[in-house]
C-alpha cells in the first residue's frame, strides 16, 4: 500500500504525524502520552495504567457508558495501553468517523472527572488484574526477567504496579500525575489509513484548543544499568518458565537492521533456529521465541521458552550454545537470503494493518524522531552480510552478558550448580 508520511508540530508543542492510505477506507488514531511506567517512583508505581483505566470512567462530558458507546455505535473501537515509556489512547473507525474520533480522545484527555469514588471500586479492578497475572506463570515470568535485568530501575518494576502501591494511589496523586505528564508538549497524536493530514491538524487545533498553561517539558530518565546473571522463583507450576536475555543496540545505532534479522534468525518463527533444535530435534519445549524490547536509552534481546522441571537445565544451556553458535561461524548465503526474505515479509504483511502503522510510527518518533519508510527499512535489510550477524552476535551475546530468570518447581541452586554464568 503507497503511503503518504507527515509531520507537524504545533505552538504548543503537540506533534501530529499521519500516514495518508488512499485505499483503505479505515483510520487508526493514537493520543500518545511520553510517560509509562518507568517514569514512577517505587511508591507510585502502576500510577500510569491506573490514569489509563480511569479517563474511561467519566469526563465532563460523558460518563462511563457513553464513552463505551460513543464510537462502537458506528462500528469503532477506543481502547488504551500502557507500556513501560509510554501510555496509549487510540481508536479505530472509518475514514468519515475522524473528527469523532479526534473530539472523544481530547475530552479523555483534558475532562475526565477522576470521581474519588471510582477509583476506589477501580483498585478491586486492577487488583484482580495484577493477581491474574501472578496466576499466569507466562506472564508473570516476564516481570520478574524486567527485574532481574533492571534491579531497582523504574524499568524493573511491573507495569501494572502491586496491589499495595495500587491501593495506595489517591485522586490527589493522580491529578498532580496528570498535571506533570499530560501535558501538550509530552503528547504526540498519530493517525494511519484515509486521511488528509490538513484536515487532522484542523480537527487537533479545533479540539485540543485548551485555555490552560502548559509548560514545555523534556523527560528526565535515568539510564538503566543491566544485570547478568541467574534468578530462579521457586513456584508450582506444571511447567517451568524461562527467560533468558542480554544488552542489546539503542534504536538509533546504526546495526539496528542487523539486529532485527538476527532475532529473526534465532527465534523469529517455526524455522528459526531455537524452534528448530529446542523444540523440533530435542523435544524440550512447546513454546520459545525470541522478542525484542526497545526503550530510549537501551534494549534487550531476550528468549523466553517453556519445559519440564527435569529438562530445565539442559534447555537453558542448549539456547545459550545455539546463542554461541552465531559467534563462532557465519550462516552461508542461502541462510541468510531466507533470513532476509522473511524479515521483509513479516513486514510488509504487518503494515496491511492500520494499527500496527499507527503503533510503527508513534515508535519511530519517540525512539528516533523521525520515519522510516517500508523502502528505507527493506533497503537497510538488504544490504546486511553474514559478516555483519556474526560480528553483532560477538557483541550481544557474551557469557558474561546473559540474564537468566526461571520460574517453576525447581530450586536455584540445582540450577546454579550446572550453568556457570
Amino acid at each position: 500500500m503507497k503511503s503518504i508520511y507527515q509531520k507537524t508540530v504545533l505552538p504548543d508543542g503537540l506533534r501530529i504525524i499521519s500516514e495518508t492510505i488512499p485505499t483503505v477506507r479505515s483510520i487508526t488514531i493514537g493520543l500518545w502520552i511520553d510517560a509509562g511506567s518507568r517514569d514512577e517512583t517505587a511508591q507510585m508505581n502502576g500510577i500510569s495504567h491506573f490514569i489509563e483505566h480511569m479517563v474511561f470512567k467519566g469526563t465532563t462530558n460523558r460518563s462511563a457508558k457513553q464513552i463505551a458507546t460513543y464510537l462502537e455505535s458506528v462500528g469503532g473501537i477506543l481502547n488504551a495501553f500502557t507500556s513501560r515509556e509510554q501510555t496509549c489512547f487510540y481508536a479505530k473507525i472509518i475514514d468519515e468517523r475522524l473528527p469523532q474520533a479526534v473530539e472523544i480522545l481530547a475530552d479523555l484527555a483534558f475532562n475526565s472527572l477522576f470521581d474519588s469514588s471510582e477509583i476506589e471500586k477501580e483498585k478491586n479492578v486492577i487488583i484482580d488484574e495484577i493477581n491474574e497475572v501472578n496466576d499466569t506463570p507466562a506472564d508473570l515470568v516476564h516481570d520478574l526477567f524486567a527485574n532481574s535485568l533492571f534491579g531497582d530501575h523504574s524499568l524493573g518494576r511491573p507495569i501494572l504496579g502491586s496491589s499495595s502501591t495500587v491501593l495506595n494511589l489517591s485522586r490527589g496523586k493522580i491529578i498532580d500525575h496528570i498535571k506533570k505528564y499530560y501535558q501538550k508538549s509530552n503528547m504526540l497524536i498519530a493517525a494511519s489509513g484515509n486521511l488528509e493530514h490538513k484536515k487532522l491538524v484542523d480537527l487537533v487545533n479545533k479540539y485540543f484548543a485548551e485555555d490552560r498553561k502548559d509548560k514545555s517539558m523534556k523527560l528526565k530518565r535515568i539510564k538503566p544499568q543491566l544485570f547478568p546473571g541467574l534468578n530462579v522463583t521457586f513456584k508450582e507450576t506444571n511447567q517451568t518458565h524461562i527467560c533468558i536475555g542480554s544488552p542489546a543496540l539503542k534504536y538509533e545505532h546504526p546495526e539496528r537492521p542487523t539486529l532485527l534479522l538476527l532475532n529473526s534468525i534465532i527465534g523469529g518463527g517455526m524455522s528459526s533456529k531455537l524452534y528448530q533444535r529446542i523444540r523440533e530435534e530435542l523435544g524440550l519445549a512447546y513454546t520459545i521465541f525470541s522478542y525484542l524490547d526497545f526503550f530510549i536509552d537501551a534494549s534487550v534481546i531476550g528468549v523466553y521458552l517453556n519445559t519440564d522441571k527435569k529438562h530445565v537445565v539442559t534447555a537453558i544451556l542448549a539456547v545459550l550454545k545455539e546463542l554461541t553458535k552465531l559467534k563462532d561461524n557465519e550462516l552461508d548465503s542461502k541462510e541468510i537470503e531466507t533470513a532476509k526474505e522473511q524479515l521483509k515479509g513479516s513486514l510488509i504483511l504487518g503494515l496491511e494493518n492500520t494499527s500496527n502503522r499507527m503503533n510503527r510510527m508513534a515508535k519511530h518518533e519517540f525512539l528516533l524522531g523521525r520515519y522510516i519508510s517500508v523502502g528505507e527499512a527493506i533497503s537497510e535489510i538488504n544490504k546486511i552480510t553474514a559478516y555483519d550477524i556474526k560480528n553483532l552476535a560477538e557483541i550481544v551475546f557474551q557469557a558474561d552478558k546473559f540474564t537468566i530468570t526461571v520460574l517453576g518447581p525447581v530450586s536455584e541452586r540445582t540450577v546454579e550448580k550446572a550453568i556457570n554464568l
